[in-house]
């Protein structure tokens, strides 16, 4: 049977939800000190089948006007199972104070996540990483 906790009442151990991202191949260049910070923010969910980590979902939110979704993931052997529905219903229950709700995925999950009640939007979804300059940004030289 699986248990759908928050990390508050459940520790995830950030080794076992780098070996469940290794399972996906979500994420390679994740480190164990990096995860370890990342359970630290938001809301944090895991699905425990006993001591083992089959499933994890967060969101990251201001608490009142917008919240987001990530990493929603369960372990390749427990696909099929409800879990990633059961994470995503305890996880809309914990940001049911929210206005807005957002999550990203891919085009092949749209009919999945419209399940949760999530409607695709005509937004532009774009990133800035660290490797990323900003295009406007002077460069100097020596």
């Amino acid at each position: 049977m699986v248990v759908i906790k928050l990390h508050t009442e459940k520790h995830i151990p950030s080794l076992q939800l780098m070996r469940l991202y290794q399972d996906v191949d979500w994420w390679p260049t994740r480190t164990k000190d990096g995860i370890r910070k990342l359970l630290a923010h938001g809301v944090v969910l895991g699905a425990w089948e006993d001591k083992q980590l089959v499933g994890f979902c967060r969101a990251v939110s201001d608490g009142v006007y917008r919240a987001y979704v990530e990493d929603v993931v369960v372990l390749s052997t427990h696909r099929g199972r409800g879990i990633g529905r059961q994470m995503m219903e305890r996880m809309m229950k914990e940001l049911s104070g929210i206005e807005v709700v957002s999550l990203f995925c891919s085009a092949k999950l749209t009919d999945y996540y419209r399940g949760s009640g999530f409607n695709e939007t005509r937004q532009t979804v774009m990133h800035r990483s660290k490797s990323n300059k900003p295009q406007n940004e002077k460069r100097t030289t020596t």
